[in-house]
Formats: C-alpha cells, sequence, structure tokens
C-alpha cells in the first residue's frame, strides 16, 4: 500500500489516484463565491488557547476544588434525609425496582440508623455523623434535587463529572477552562488528583476534555513519583543539552503545525 501522507496536489494527480472531478467542483464553487477560504498556517480554527478570558458575569470565585470522593458514606446518612425511608425500614419497597446487578437484587428496604437535626440560620438538617460540618453549614449549599435516572455506578459518577450519563462529553473542568482560560501562564489550568488506591469508575473520563481542543484535558498529577510523567529529563539531557534539544523541538513543530494547523492535539501538546 502506497503512503500519501506527504504527497502533494500535483503528486496525487500524477499517480492517477483521484479524478479531476472534486478539482472541477472546486473551481465552480470559487467561481461562484461559495466556496470557503482555505485555512492558512498558523490560523486558529478553534478557541484553543488558555489566556483568560472575561466572563459573562463578574464571579466571586478565582478557583475551584472538586472533591469527588467515590465509596464514600452515602448521602442519605450524611447530608439527605429520607422519613419515608426510615418508615418503610426492613418492608419490602412497594413500587418497581430496576436491579443493575440481579444477583445482588433486594427489594428490602433499609432506612437511615443516624439521626438528623436542623442547623445554622438556614436550618439545613444534617447527620449526627457531620458535627463540624453543622458549624458552617451556613457558607456551604446542598443541592438535594441532583439525579440521573440510572443507579450503576460508572453512568452516574459520569453524569455527575460531566452533566450527561453518555461518553464522550467534556468534564467540568474542560468546560471552565474553555470558557474562562487559565490567569496563570506557567501552570496548568485544569489539574485532576487521582487517589492512591486507584482511578475512579470510567478513568480518564472523568477528566477529559470530551469534543473541546486536546488542550483542555485536565493534566494528571500522580499520586506517586514522577507526579507528572516526562516532566524531568534525564540526568544526560540537563543544562545546555535540554535547551538546545527543546529549541530544535519547537522548530519541528512549528514545522508541523505550519501543514497541520487544525491537530488540536500538536496545539495542546506544543502549548503544555
Amino acid at each position: 500500500m502506497n503512503d500519501f501522507t506527504n504527497w502533494n496536489r500535483r503528486q496525487f494527480l500524477r499517480a492517477g489516484t483521484f479524478s479531476l472531478a472534486p478539482l472541477a467542483i472546486a473551481s465552480l464553487l470559487q467561481r461562484d463565491g461559495l466556496l470557503a477560504a482555505p485555512i492558512k498556517p498558523g490560523a486558529t480554527p478553534t478557541p484553543d488557547s488558555l489566556k483568560q478570558r472575561a466572563p459573562h458575569a463578574t464571579p466571586k470565585a478565582t478557583a475551584m476544588i472538586s472533591l469527588f470522593m467515590q465509596g464514600g458514606p452515602s448521602q442519605i446518612d450524611m447530608f439527605d434525609p429520607k422519613p419515608e425511608l426510615n418508615k418503610l425500614d426492613g418492608q419490602s419497597f412497594p413500587g418497581t425496582i430496576k436491579y443493575d446487578n440481579a444477583a445482588q437484587a433486594s427489594s428490602k428496604v433499609l432506612g437511615c440508623p443516624w439521626k438528623f437535626q436542623p442547623h445554622g440560620e438556614c436550618g439545613t438538617e444534617l447527620s449526627e455523623l457531620l458535627p463540624y460540618t453543622s458549624r458552617v453549614v451556613d457558607d456551604i449549599c446542598v443541592i438535594r434535587s441532583m439525579h440521573t435516572g440510572v443507579n450503576n455506578h460508572g453512568q452516574s459518577i459520569h453524569a455527575l463529572n460531566s452533566g450527561r450519563i453518555q461518553r464522550g462529553r467534556p468534564a467540568l473542568g474542560s468546560w471552565l477552562t474553555y470558557g474562562l482560560g487559565n490567569a496563570a501562564e506557567n501552570l496548568p489550568a485544569f489539574m485532576a488528583l487521582p487517589d492512591p488506591g486507584g482511578i475512579p469508575v470510567e478513568g480518564v473520563l472523568n477528566w477529559s476534555n470530551g469534543w473541546l481542543p486536546s488542550l483542555f484535558q485536565g493534566t494528571v498529577i500522580r499520586p506517586q513519583e514522577p507526579r507528572i510523567f516526562n516532566l524531568e529529563p534525564p540526568a544526560t539531557r540537563r543544562g545546555a543539552v535540554q535547551d538546545n534539544y527543546l529549541a530544535y523541538l519547537r522548530e519541528l513543530n512549528a514545522r508541523h503545525q505550519e501543514e497541520y494547523p487544525t491537530n488540536t492535539d500538536l496545539h495542546a501538546r506544543i502549548a503544555n
């Protein structure tokens, strides 16, 4: 099989691989003013810059830390009291249940063994398991209205971190970076710090850029050394050797970028 990757138009036509019909169509479209302008080298087809952008409204927060604790205590035992659930404790659920795992199917209802009571001026009910959180309850926002319509971990986790149960959507951090940019030029705009016990269900999809340019995906900070892969050069390539190596790499990247201006993966690697 021939490799056509580096062929120009003359080589394509000389080999007779493609017909002249596409060229004729392009000529007619250009004559009628319907042909799109060619992408110029160095053009930015998508907003793939991390330059800080002004939001629609003035925010009070300058950064966000999202603590996603997979396998933590149930919200029913901590933040979300269910009086009706306690009334049905030990009984069979009167409605219908769609089981995610038939081998573990049970219709027996289990109530919460912990007591809830109102706290703060807002009167938000919290479990007795949260004595310290209850002291600052007026400074936090408890959301109890979120639901996914599914009862398995993978889709629910993906919905929490991306807004949808379907795969392939950008994570929240990617959307924030895409919309607001990054105030720090020498730090990643979106970082993911996996638990030492392992990454969550759905893995890298939890900090994926989805269909957004690759520049907006989360930078993983590992719980063990090396914290970031390929950050520290080998001992034989440090100092002036590394400077020369990086200068040559920048030159090669610039040449490649001229040939493939729409390659967002390349833009991300150059900007990183």
